[in-house]
């Protein structure tokens, strides 16, 4: 995969003036106009100005994030919270049209204490509420500018209280919340010059696990979420990307809006490096031990968070890569003080 810095510097040297004149004019500025659309003349040296490098360079730049929309797309995949929250932020950046890839994530989280209705305690005996999940997410391109995705996973909770409490010993596992959506670029940075532009909107199918503990795996509400996503390169190697979305599931679940907002540096052709902030606020619910609370009631809880982390990505070829992260609530309401981590391998492919 190469970058759109291995474009610059190509420029073809002008005709010399005389014999065809006009014709050879005319035909000259048609030839260099064609070189922007076809990169197998790269080779051909012109001096088309600074109008013409700068397509031939958009055009470079263009398949090269084109070829790497599975990449940036991973970014947002594996660093969430809770089995509840889905797997995947949305992405600006799309494969080509008739390519996409398939991940496989293992996501850890961890924590002996949480966040309460204004201040953070220990658990119930300062023991680890932990949960693992383990997602598949599939993401396709229809066209040059529509995305097919889903998100799907299993998940197993443990917790046991600590002496002194009634003996709790809880694990629960099952599938956990599915979600389908479509996505829809408005605008590409390298036509317009502006930042990429997507509206992304999914489907949210509760899955089947148990509620009503603090370590079930999710809210157990069906619904559906809408977002504005932003992506922007700031050179040939830096991007920053950020999604603002509303979620709305019935069974009484307090309806979020949420904020992912990412960075990445492409080291090289091999190694990412990225940093993220994900943040969750909810319409007033109940609080966890305040008026009204009980266990079966934790799916209305007004639960809140917000997550700070960074991955590292390689890839090991043109189909096969990886990522590995590792992030940290760091501010929250009604919800675990976790930390996170874990892995994804993905699989791009191409019908073509």
């Amino acid at each position: 995969m190469g970058y759109a810095s291995t474009a610059l510097g190509i420029a073809p040297a002008h005709p010399e003036t005389g014999g065809g004149g006009a014709h050879k004019w005319i035909g000259w500025h048609v030839n260099c106009l064609g070189r922007l659309f076809d990169p197998l003349r790269q080779l051909l040296k012109c001096d088309i100005g600074e109008l013409g490098k700068r397509g031939f360079i958009m055009k470079s730049a263009m398949r090269t994030i084109r070829r790497r929309a599975p990449i940036l797309a991973l970014w947002g995949i594996s660093c969430l919270h809770s089995a509840a929250a889905l797997a995947a932020d949305g992405s600006p950046w799309l494969s080509e049209p008739g390519s996409g890839y398939l991940s496989l994530s293992y996501v850890a989280q961890t924590g002996d204490e949480y966040y309460g209705a204004s201040n953070k305690r220990p658990t119930p005996g300062g023991e680890d509420l932990e949960q693992g999940t383990l997602w598949l997410v599939a993401n396709y391109a229809l066209a040059d500018s529509w995305a097919l995705d889903l998100q799907a996973g299993w998940a197993k909770s443990d917790f046991t209280t600590g002496p002194g409490i009634p003996t709790t010993d809880a694990s629960f596992d099952g599938l956990t919340d599915v979600s389908i959506g479509v996505t829809w670029r408005v605008f590409d940075e390298l036509i317009t010059g502006l930042p990429s532009v997507a509206l992304r909107a999914g489907a949210i199918i509760a899955g089947d696990y148990e509620t009503g503990h603090i370590n079930s795996l999710g809210d157990g509400g069906d619904g559906f979420e809408v977002s504005l996503i932003v992506g922007k390169f700031l050179s040939d190697r830096v991007g920053v990307s950020g999604e603002f979305g509303y979620r709305n599931r019935d069974e009484g679940i307090p309806e979020n809006y949420f904020t992912n907002l990412s960075g990445i540096w492409l080291v090289n052709s091999k190694l990412s490096i990225g940093i993220d902030y994900k943040r969750v606020d909810s319409e007033p619910g109940l609080a966890i031990g305040g008026p009204g609370f009980t266990p079966a009631k934790f799916p209305q809880v007004e639960e809140e968070w917000a997550l700070l982390g960074g991955r590292v990505f390689y890839s090991f070829n043109d189909r096969l890569s990886g990522v590995l992260f590792y992030s940290n609530v760091v501010d929250g309401k009604n919800t675990p003080d976790s930390s996170v981590y874990g892995a994804t391998l993905s699989y791009s492919f191409s019908r073509y």
